[in-house]
């Protein structure tokens, strides 16, 4: 870090050229170089997760977790289990429709939940939740969601997890006569709510909205409300304006509620601040609040911004391989590593962004799991 008065001009061009990260400046680190392709990353207090493919075991999908402290790893997707019977993975890439789902996992301190995906043709597939614990013996299925060509039914909607909590969407619909409907009936939004982990078991967060989009912090959510609905998960949207409430995971007690200023695209929830990006006319931005909802300010990003997370201080997005984050009370985005190809399951926890990769080595796919601090 500079620290001599004779140093100030240098100090200051680094600020104006928008490279005032520090010692963020440095190169990213690897943690994690795998023989695999990977789908799937997250990360929780010293622990990362990543879903694998290995198209030379027995069972092709896996899942592992990671201490970083004593460096050690754990496969915690077993021969019995469902994610290794499961005969699509973690995307079921040829099957139509469903390949635009993006394969999902989360952590929260030693457990996972992941989404597996079995059973794939074209008009209907099988998709389960599934946890396991760095403890634990084996990988067990929570819930179980059927899609097909029809629009009625249980729907998941987005998983989250972090400290002690990992939950899930549902959204239930129906069809029914609604305002506006042109048919004798249409399809709607009729009930769903949030799932919390309890062990190998999952528990109703009472009162808990159908989420547009779902993000965890400590013991609370934050859920973006879906109020509308077409055929299909893609159809499935928020209101106008759309609505964002945060309450207790285990209780259901509400936190606070707002109404957002734009259209979201991707929520997180850090210790005490909400980050939203949001679409707008002329590109995309962030919009930060309390969680009780009080604005605290919005700052515009790169129009082809996503993978939102945040702490209370930063929050972390990419743009096409370029990771870049914002400060939460001031300033504007800044670049702050390059990915080597598409950044997987991006986020920040601490001062720590990290991210999983896939690149090709001697002309072999290869996977690693990238790191840099910011400060």
């Amino acid at each position: 870090m500079l620290k001599a008065t004779g140093l100030l001009a240098a100090a200051l061009l680094l600020i104006s050229s928008g490279a005032a990260y520090s010692r963020s400046q440095a190169s990213p680190t690897t943690l994690v170089s795998t023989k695999t392709t990977i789908a799937a990353f997250a990360q929780d207090g010293d622990q990362i997760a990543w879903a694998s493919v290995d198209k030379h075991s027995a069972c092709t999908s896996q899942v592992w977790i990671r201490l970083l402290g004593p460096k050690k790893q754990k496969l915690v997707t077993k021969p019995a289990g469902p994610t290794c019977y499961s005969n699509a993975g973690f995307n079921p890439y040829s099957a139509g429709f469903y390949r635009f789902i993006t394969p999902e996992l989360v952590l929260a301190g030693k457990r996972a939940l992941w989404t597996v995906w079995s059973d794939v043709n074209g008009t209907s597939a099988h998709r389960y939740v599934v946890t396991a614990s760095y403890a634990g013996t084996r990988d067990v299925a929570l819930d179980e969601f059927v899609f097909d060509s029809g629009c009625v039914g249980d729907y998941l909607f987005e998983i989250s997890g972090d400290s002690s909590t990992l939950v899930y969407g549902v959204v239930s619909i129906s069809m029914v006569k609604t305002p506006g409907c042109k048919y004798e009936v249409c399809d709607a939004i009729s009930g769903g709510g949030i799932e919390r982990i309890t062990g190998t078991d999952e528990v109703a967060v009472p009162g808990a909205p159908p989420p547009f989009a779902l993000a965890a912090s400590g013991h609370r959510i934050a859920v973006v409300v879906a109020e509308k609905s077409g055929c299909y998960m893609g159809g499935v949207r928020p209101g106008s304006p759309a609505t964002v409430k945060v309450e207790d995971a285990v209780s259901g007690a509400n936190i606070g509620s707002f109404s957002l200023m734009k259209k979201p695209i991707a929520i997180a929830l850090g210790p005490s601040v909400v980050a939203v990006l949001e679409s707008t006319a002329g590109g995309r931005q962030i919009e930060f609040r309390t969680h009780a909802g009080a604005l605290l300010r919005t700052v515009a990003v790169p129009a082809k911004a996503e993978a939102l997370s945040t702490t209370d201080k930063r929050a972390v997005f990419h743009v096409g391989r370029s990771i870049q984050t914002v400060r939460v009370k001031a300033g504007g985005s800044t670049k702050v590593a390059s990915a080597g190809n598409a950044p997987i399951g991006l986020s920040i926890e601490g001062t720590r962004i990290a991210w999983a990769e896939n690149v090709v080595v001697n002309h072999v796919p290869r996977g690693r799991i990238r790191a840099i601090n910011v400060y």
